[in-house]
């Protein structure tokens, strides 16, 4: 009952957090635009939170050790409350890219901290199904945030990061407050490099994997990115509409991943799979550049993000099942190299933006293309490894 408990306590936390984030995501053209700011201002504000995070990641185990994951949450969630605080009163862009690094930083500790926790109080028979209820909580904030910062807009475009900043502080509290320090901890969840095991990998098997995830994060944050403001430019769409198109592509790509994900995986390989998908995204997103009514654009929203939805569990899938034992150091590789594409695409995808609104969606439909041309390579590759073999 005490670990359910806990276990509660770190869903609820988790769910403030993202919460959060998805609150800020209408008004962020609002909020550029009242401060005189442009594409690649947005660009870079979230590639330094991403840089930041990835700058903190490799750190967690040894924090961990020293300081004991209840610690290294709180840290995180007093930094999410003040970034998200910063970011509502700032006035200039230092301030701004300041507070990004604030959140990158929070991401850094709270995700693994809270992903570390959880395995430590699940029982093995239970650790997956718990894993999974944190990805659908995650989800949920990242659906219910956007429409709520979308209504709170109305009243003002910087009341989402206050009301942001305070579920972060009552995340905070009632961590503080309630949860403990399970008694046999381990660094689980965090990313712990192990130079010594280097030299045994075999790096051949790892490097598909590899390319496809900073291909592809480079592609999806580039997109993703830019999209409020893209709608808010093209369609002239407000924060409430924009949180409208977010919260129903977010619905209906959670339908997807929760309902019919795992079958596909009965029925499809990953790279099969992985490759339908972009398929499906590359043409959806071209469809997106054709559009320019309200209406129009908001049926796209509804649907894009079904295909990247199901690619990023297809690649975590496809990682794991290479990895054999090395399951943590594939974890490390996917979350190194997801970082990297996060960083890298929205710095070039909010140059591209300020030269024509449309450019990143282009790019982001040959990302996709490449990423096709990637698995095919590497089917030709493995049939004819498999033909030396025999």
């Amino acid at each position: 009952m005490k670990q359910k408990y806990q276990l509660y306590l770190l869903y609820n936390s988790i769910f403030l957090v993202f919460l959060g984030i998805g609150l800020v995501v209408p008004v962020l053209p609002v909020y550029l635009k009242d401060l005189g700011l442009k594409g690649s201002d947005l660009g870079i504000l979230v590639a330094v939170f991403a840089l930041a995070q990835m700058i903190i990641s490799p750190f967690g185990g040894t924090l961990a050790d020293k300081l004991g994951k209840k610690l290294i949450i709180c840290i995180g969630l007093f930094l999410f409350a003040i970034s998200e605080f910063l970011f509502a009163v700032s006035h200039t862009f230092e301030l701004l890219i300041i507070s990004r690094v604030l959140g990158g930083f929070s991401a850094g500790m709270v995700m693994p901290g809270v992903t570390g926790m959880i395995a430590d109080i699940s029982p093995s028979s239970d650790k997956a199904k718990n894993f999974g209820y944190m990805s659908a909580i995650i989800n949920s904030g990242f659906i219910l945030g956007p429409g709520i910062g979308g209504f709170l807009a109305e009243f003002s475009h910087r009341l989402p990061f206050y009301v942001a900043g305070v579920s972060g502080l009552v995340a905070l509290i009632l961590s503080i407050v309630f949860i403990h320090n399970p008694k046999k901890a381990t660094t689980d969840g965090f990313t712990k490099y192990q130079p010594e095991l280097l030299s045994k990998i075999n790096w051949k098997v790892f490097l598909t994997p590899i390319i496809l995830t900073l291909v592809l994060a480079f592609g999806l944050s580039s997109f993703e990115t830019l999209f409020p403001l893209y709608t808010a430019d093209k369609a002239h769409y407000s924060p409430l509409d924009i949180s409208i198109a977010i919260t129903g592509g977010g619905i209906f790509g959670a339908v997807f991943q929760v309902f019919f994900f795992d079958k596909f995986m009965k029925y499809f390989s990953e790279l099969t799979f992985i490759t339908y998908a972009l398929i499906y995204s590359a043409i959806i997103l071209a469809a997106l550049t054709l559009t320019n009514s309200y209406w129009a654009i908001m049926v796209v929203s509804f649907v894009v993000f079904i295909g990247f939805d199901m690619i990023r569990p297809a690649i975590t899938n496809y990682f794991s099942n290479i990895a054999g034992d090395r399951q943590g150091f594939a974890g490390g590789l996917n979350s190194t190299f997801t970082s990297m594409g996060n960083f890298i695409g929205p710095l070039v995808a909010g140059t591209l933006y300020d030269i024509n609104f449309e450019f990143p969606i282009y790019m982001a439909v040959l990302v996709m293309i490449i990423g096709i041309i990637v698995i095919r390579i590497e089917r030709v590759l493995r049939v004819r490894r498999n033909r030396k073999a025999s």
